[in-house]
C-alpha cells in the first residue's frame, strides 16, 4: 500500500485519520516499557493490520489472522511496506512472526478500529477512501518505527581488538552504508573528528554536524590541523579537487583527502587527471584512523583494546553535541 496522493486525502479522510491515530497513539504509548520502549512487535502488527484495514471493515479475525500468527507477517513483509513509504533502512529480521505478542497487538489494533470506526465517519467511506485512510493510519506506524526504532537504536558492528583496528572501522563504514540515508558519511566525518582529538589533545579539533559545510565555519577543511586541511568525504568527485584543495593549495594549505578504502584508486585518478596527484595527500579512513590508533597504543593488544573504547567513547561525545540524531552513536561492545 503506497502513499496516497496528496489530491487523494480529502478533509473527510484527514479528519478520520485524526480521531484514529488519535486512539491509536493512546493505546501505543500505553505500551512503553520502563525505559521508555516499545517493543518492534507492535510497530509490525500495526503495519500490518492497517494494510488489511484497506480491504475489510470492520475486521474480523479471519482478516488478519492464520491458525499461528498474523497472516503475511515476516522480516520480508515488514521492509516491503516501510519501502512503500520511503523507509528503506534494515528493520526486524522476524518481522514479529515468531512472536504470540504480535498477535495479541494485532487483535488490539483491529479491535480499536473498529470501534472507533463509526466516529471517525468509515462507515460511509467508499472502497478507495478506506484505502486512502488505511495508508495514512499505515504510514504514522511507519513513523513510530522511524523515532522508536531507528531513533533509538545505536549503529553496531563487528569491533574485534584482536583485528587490525582498520577492520573495525571498515565494519562501521559498512554499518552506515547498510542503514542507508547519510549515515556512512556521519560516521566517517565524527570517526575522523574522534581520532584527532585523541591523537593531537592539545588541539582545538572541531564538533560540527557533518552536513555544516566549511565555508560556515571558516576552517580550510572539514578539519584543520596545523597547516594541513582535511577533508572527508565517502565519494571523492572533482569538486573536492578542483574547488576545495585548489583553495587550500592557493592559500598556503596542505590538503588531505580522506576516502573510503575502496575509493583510493578513483580518487587518486580524478587528482591525476587535474594534474595534482604530487599536491594532495590521498589516503583510505579505515588506515587514517585505525594505524593512529594502532601507533598510539605501541601496537599492544591491552592498549589497542583501550584505544578503541576511547576512540569510540569520544565519537559518540561528538554525536552528542553535534548531531540531532542520537542513533548515529555506535554501540561499544562489551569486549572493549
Amino acid at each position: 500500500m503506497v502513499a496516497p496522493q496528496p489530491e487523494a486525502v480529502t478533509t473527510g479522510i484527514e479528519e478520520a485519520a485524526g480521531v484514529l491515530t488519535d486512539a491509536l497513539r493512546t493505546w501505543y504509548e500505553g505500551l512503553r516499557d520502563a525505559n521508555g520502549r516499545v517493543n518492534t512487535n507492535v510497530m509490525c502488527a500495526g503495519l500490518y493490520v492497517t494494510e488489511f484495514f484497506a480491504e475489510h471493515y470492520p475486521l474480523e479475525p479471519e482478516h488478519y489472522l492464520a491458525p499461528s500468527q498474523v497472516k503475511t507477517a515476516g522480516g520480508s513483509q515488514a521492509h516491503k511496506l516501510l519501502a512503500q513509504h520511503g523507509e528503506t533502512r534494515s528493520f526486524t529480521r522476524e518481522g514479529g512472526r515468531t512472536s504470540r505478542a504480535t498477535i495479541s497487538h494485532a487483535r488490539a489494533i483491529a479491535a480499536l478500529l473498529n470501534e472507533q470506526g463509526p466516529e471517525a465517519g468509515v462507515d460511509d467511506c467508499s472502497a478507495a477512501e478506506r484505502a486512502v485512510l488505511a495508508s495514512l493510519l499505515q504510514a504514522w506506524f511507519v513513523g513510530r518505527v522511524q523515532e522508536d526504532h531507528f531513533g533509538r537504536k545505536r549503529i553496531e558492528a563487528e569491533i574485534n581488538p584482536d583485528n587490525p583496528v582498520r577492520t573495525s572501522v571498515a565494519a562501521l563504514i559498512e554499518a552506515g552504508r547498510q542503514r542507508g540515508g547519510n549515515t556512512a558519511g556521519a560516521i566517517v566525518q565524527h570517526l575522523v573528528g574522534a581520532k584527532l582529538a585523541l591523537r593531537f589533545p592539545g588541539e582545538d579539533v572541531n564538533i560540527e554536524s557533518y552536513t555544516t559545510a566549511d565555508v560556515q565555519t571558516g576552517r580550510a577543511g572539514d578539519y584543520q590541523i596545523g597547516d594541513t586541511a582535511i577533508h572527508v568525504t565517502m565519494s571523492p568527485g572533482e569538486k573536492v579537487f578542483k574547488e576545495r584543495c585548489a583553495h587550500n593549495l592557493r592559500h598556503g594549505y596542505r590538503p588531505w583527502v580522506l576516502v573510503p578504502d575502496n575509493r583510493v584508486v578513483g580518487a587518486t585518478q580524478i587528482a591525476q587527471d587535474l594534474g595534482m596527484a604530487d599536491r594532495v595527500a590521498i589516503q583510505s579512513i579505515e588506515d587514517f584512523v585505525g594505524t593512529n590508533i594502532e601507533e598510539m597504543a605501541s601496537f599492544g593488544k591491552a592498549a589497542v583494546r583501550d584505544g578503541m573504547r576511547r576512540l569510540l567513547t569520544e565519537y559518540n561525545f561528538r554525536i552528542d553535541q553535534a548531531e540531532a540524531d542520537k542513533s548515529l552513536k555506535i554501540q561499544i561492545p562489551e569486549n572493549l
